[in-house]
């Protein structure tokens, strides 16, 4: 059967407030147009339309160095990058090159539900560290290796989103990042990144990155273009030591097909070198944070008060805490009936019954009128569903 054309996981005349997708008004703008025109209309356009080189197209991987070098304040080297296909294409291939079937990698609880499901393709024990309102706890993190060690079993990564949280839109602190490395390098565990919300912050920039407080040791850090440009692309980039992107870039899958979409990479340095990324993303952390605002807002107004939810500064999702009485699969399942999708909290959790009590909202794809509306539905739905407690037999 072949699928309709809507964006994967929307539905017509619901409210969307289930997946992480930018605003779709967003993603074809007049700029990115003519960045595609110019590379198709250049004498070189043959060549962007050929295999690419291993690391990536060159004028891209200079633009981002120099992004990085600017934003993050490190010495970073194109020998320091390269591009990839999303950052999927980064998650699988480390999966690939630094794990190995039967060893064990370390993520949040929760985490995000798509990397759960890259990580165990590779046949992999998936260990899940606790959280708080502040991100991922070190010391949980450290009481979990000793017990796997002692075990015999020896985690060879830690898969972390630091910044502005999928699913729960926490912001890791400096200086739960410096604890992290310290225990990180004392265990041998390599640091995955996954920061591709890096540029929606809605206050003051990011923290620095793991990959700039460790100096670029046992640390690889992920971008991608998705959150900001548009996913189609299907386009990011991988920062880490030169030893480490050489391994990348001689691994198997990078020779045999060459750089990452070389032809969209071309568009994309195009496009960035002309100056229009970053009014592009001082639009998006605008049009973001007023929908933040507006689903804070009902949250607050419409919420019972035993309802709970995450304040995110950045990014694109809320994270809600339910009462034991009310549970997500089933308020997923009434608010569809209304017309609202939502994102049940059990996908995110390595023990899926560790998020039976939590939904994930985006704000990021809806109408601020749309999402106010979703929240007061939902709010109706959180109170119809709960499950009155079995009366006690004499």
């Amino acid at each position: 059967m072949i699928s309709n054309d809507l964006p994967q996981g929307m539905s017509q005349n619901a409210i969307p407030l289930k997946l992480g997708h930018p605003d779709p008004e967003t993603l074809l703008t007049p700029e990115l147009r003519n960045a595609m025109l110019h590379v198709i209309n250049s004498p070189d356009a043959y060549t962007t339309l050929q295999y690419g080189t291993e690391q990536g197209t060159r004028s891209l991987i200079d633009y981002l160095v120099g992004k990085i070098q600017r934003e993050q304040g490190i010495s970073l080297q194109p020998a320091n990058l390269m591009v990839i296909a999303g950052s999927t294409h980064g998650v699988d291939m480390l999966a690939r090159l630094y794990t190995r079937p039967g060893g064990a990698v370390l993520v949040e609880a929760p985490t995000y539900v798509d990397a759960i499901h890259v990580l165990l393709d590779h046949h992999v024990e998936l260990c899940s560290i606790p959280m708080d309102e502040h991100g991922l706890i070190p010391s949980e993190l450290e009481k979990q290796l000793v017990r796997l060690h002692s075990s015999g079993t020896f985690p060879s990564m830690l898969y972390t989103i630091p910044n502005f949280h999928n699913p729960t839109g926490s912001t890791l602190s400096e200086a739960r990042r410096f604890e992290i490395i310290r225990i990180a390098q004392h265990y041998g565990l390599l640091i995955v990144e996954d920061d591709v919300y890096r540029d929606l912050s809605f206050k003051s920039a990011a923290p620095a990155s793991f990959y700039a407080l460790a100096n670029g040791q046992q640390v690889f850090s992920i971008g991608s273009f998705s959150k900001t440009l548009a996913p189609g692309l299907r386009l990011g980039w991988l920062v880490g030591s030169e030893e480490s992107i050489q391994y990348c870039v001689n691994c198997g899958t990078t020779q045999m097909g060459g750089g990452a979409n070389p032809f969209v990479a071309h568009m994309v340095a195009e496009y960035c070198r002309s100056g229009s990324l970053e009014k592009h993303i001082s639009h998006l952390q605008s049009l973001y944070k007023i929908r933040r605002d507006v689903a804070l807002e009902a949250l607050e107004q419409y919420m019972p008060s035993d309802v709970n939810w995450t304040h995110p500064n950045g990014g694109f999702f809320i994270w809600l805490s339910l009462p034991v009485n009310v549970f997500a699969q089933e308020v997923k399942r009434l608010a569809l009936q209304e017309g609202v999708l939502v994102s049940a909290g059990e996908g995110f959790f390595v023990n899926p019954g560790d998020g039976e009590h939590n939904l994930r909202l985006a704000y990021s794809c809806a109408k601020p009128e749309d999402i106010e509306a979703g929240i007061r539905i939902l709010a109706q739905v959180i109170e119809k569903s709960r499950v009155e407690p079995n009366p006690r037999i004499s």
